[in-house]
């Protein structure tokens, strides 16, 4: 099956956010001005993406203090992105666990919602299991404060 017969798997999570599974690569995306890759293992070289692809390749598992940075500078820039009106994808395997931190990271920037809040969002409007990764979950409540 050729990703044009796929339909994008994304899920509108917040004003111009959404979080995805793998995405196709061999097709444009033409809603959306950015898009983050955060499956280590989902990095293709080449995407047929017209707008800006930011790379944030990290495990689905517990993340090291390089990871986390790479993830908040990411979260950083996503959250920038929404704050100019642009509109984000952000991925990865299956549009859980990563995209979610990551996209709930830059909410965070973007709002003043408290990590609990974030979480909850994550599973009412992508997956009853979004973020189910307790140390992704630790990581949004250390970082997120209000």
């Amino acid at each position: 099956m050729s990703s044009q017969d796929r339909p994008l798997d994304a899920s509108n999570v917040a004003t111009r956010l959404w979080v995805g599974s793998e995405p196709p690569f061999d097709i444009d995306l033409p809603d959306f001005d950015m898009m983050v890759l955060c499956a280590q293992e989902i990095q293709p070289p080449l995407v047929a993406f017209h707008g800006e692809i930011v790379r944030c390749p990290i495990p689905d598992s517990a993340l090291d203090i390089r990871q986390i940075t790479r993830a908040v500078l990411v979260a950083k820039a996503v959250g920038d992105a929404l704050l100019s009106g642009k509109r984000v994808l952000v991925t990865c395997a299956a549009g859980r666990n990563r995209s979610a931190l990551v996209a709930g990271l830059a909410l965070a920037r973007a709002s003043r919602m408290t990590a609990d809040e974030i979480v909850q969002r994550m599973r009412t409007r992508r997956d009853p299991k979004a973020l189910f990764n307790t140390h992704f979950q630790d990581i949004l409540r250390r970082l997120v404060k209000r």
